[in-house]
């Protein structure tokens, strides 16, 4: 049987962002598909949050992700969204579930210009 796209979660190192990781897992589950969550670090950036921190809210997202039945992956980038649009592409995913923020809208832009056909979701902050 031919494994279906899976679902692309797009997290940063923030402990809200298990509520993507449920969001994308729901998802995941209706469609069949496999899930994947992706972190990006920009090369500028490391260093700019307590090491520890870091090193806790990954853990905590990765654990997540496991319970989720997803593989959790993290890249180093100059510029994250296309290293997110290398990786979703790479990975074949449809569809993209992403966190609002400053530059959500921005990123998303991007990424469905640089993945046509492919359906950007941006999760707010209530849901």
């Amino acid at each position: 049987m031919e494994q279906k796209p899976p679902v692309l979660v797009l997290v940063t190192l923030q402990r809200a962002c298990a509520r993507l990781i449920r969001r994308g897992a729901d998802l995941a589950l209706r469609q069949h598909s496999p899930l994947h969550v992706l972190h990006v670090v920009t090369k500028g950036t490391v260093g700019t949050v307590p090491h520890n921190l870091d090193a806790q809210t990954l853990d905590y997202l990765y654990a997540l992700s496991g319970e989720a039945g997803a593989e959790m992956t993290v890249l180093s980038a100059d510029v994250a969204p296309t290293a997110m649009a290398e990786f979703a592409s790479h990975c074949g995913a449809k569809h993209i579930i992403m966190g609002g923020g400053e530059h959500a809208a921005g990123i998303a832009e991007t990424l469905a210009q640089l993945l046509p056909g492919v359906q950007v979701m941006i999760t707010d902050e209530e849901a």
